[in-house]
């Protein structure tokens, strides 16, 4: 159960991450909210940024969950 979490978790960060650059973009250009979650740029900043935040989750439920 505890690996369940975590994956639901690190799934969850990657898309709020994916989300969160996709407005950033959105509110910076004149691109449709659509337009800039597929970007080539937003999609390569998600290719080499956006995994650290969900790293970070992930360890940090690892460390603090307990074992059922």
């Amino acid at each position: 159960m505890k690996s369940t979490k975590i994956m639901l978790a690190v799934l969850a960060t990657l898309l709020i991450v994916w989300c969160t650059i996709g407005l950033i973009g959105y509110l910076l250009s004149d691109l449709s909210y659509r337009d800039c979650m597929t970007n080539t740029g937003t999609l390569f900043l998600m290719l080499f940024l956006g995994w650290i935040p969900s790293i970070i989750v992930g360890a940090d439920l690892d460390k603090n969950l307990k074992e059922y």
